[in-house]
């Protein structure tokens, strides 16, 4: 077996989504490059109501319904997502809260466990970017979007 050597880049390798008070979803570098993100141009937003999840359901048919284009800069990724936060009633205005991310490879899912947004152990980030809650768990800076 040969050896893999580790390149350290300047951000984390951890998969992270972050739903910023601008009303974006953004995509940490992790995720960029864990789930292939640069091979897709458009995601179509949707809502479990039930499950508290957000996903992005991965296409590259921008004819497709409710299509909005997968911005990556830097190496993370941005979709606008203002008007749906606001018609699921999802909290996005206050501050920033970052999240794990999944990804369904069988139907091009990213999917977000968002809870309660604030209730259920997400990481909120106020103010500047050094200004980071992390009671609930240990998170490496570089992490952030």
């Amino acid at each position: 077996m040969g050896f893999e050597f580790f390149e350290r880049s300047s951000r984390g390798f951890r998969p992270r989504a972050s739903i910023r008070k601008q009303g974006q979803i953004g995509l940490s570098q992790g995720a960029v490059r864990r789930f292939g993100l640069k091979n897709w141009k458009y995601a179509i937003l949707g809502y479990d109501r039930e499950a508290k999840q957000v996903a992005l359901k991965l296409t590259n048919d921008e004819d497709a319904a409710g299509v909005q284009r997968i911005v990556i800069k830097d190496g993370s990724a941005s979709v606008s997502a203002r008007s749906f936060l606001e018609y699921f009633d999802i909290q996005y205005r206050d501050r920033t809260r970052q999240f794990d991310v999944e990804f369904d490879s069988d139907e091009k899912l990213l999917i977000v466990p968002v809870g309660e947004l604030g209730h259920n152990g997400d990481t909120s980030i106020d103010g500047d970017a050094g200004d980071v809650d992390t009671a609930n768990e240990n998170i490496d800076s570089e992490d952030f979007v």
